[in-house]
């Protein structure tokens, strides 16, 4: 069972859940600093929910996403890092709305720091 739990915030939104070996975590609204703790915190207990359950992939979709600024993309850095160097090893995959180009542009310093573990659809 996941121990992440779904947020709703004025203005954002985070949806999780458990599908196979795969966690999905669906964010909406704008990740502004408003949503950073949350958002933060939210990744910290998904990194945890995957050792613990042995899943193999955290799928983050951006879809319904129309903001995500500086801070809120470190915190996506930091669960990429932990991807890299915490066992068990996981892989992440972020959708994109190919209508919101900059969600791509946004994600593709992720992408190249951990081309092998990332992925932007």
């Amino acid at each position: 069972m996941l121990t992440v739990e779904n947020v709703t915030l004025d203005g954002f939104g985070i949806e999780a859940q458990r599908i196979d070996d795969t966690l999905c975590l669906t964010l909406t609204g704008t990740a502004d600093m408003a949503a950073h703790d949350v958002l933060q915190h939210c990744l910290g207990i998904a990194r945890a929910d995957v050792g613990r359950l042995g899943l193999n992939l955290v799928r983050i979709d951006l879809r319904a996403l129309y903001l995500l600024n500086s801070s809120c993309i470190k915190a996506l850095l930091r669960l990429v890092y932990l991807a890299q160097t915490e066992r068990p090893s996981f892989s992440i995959e972020f959708l994109v709305d190919p209508n919101l180009s900059w969600q791509a542009r946004a994600l593709a310093p992720l992408k190249r720091l951990a081309p092998e573990l990332v992925r932007v659809t």
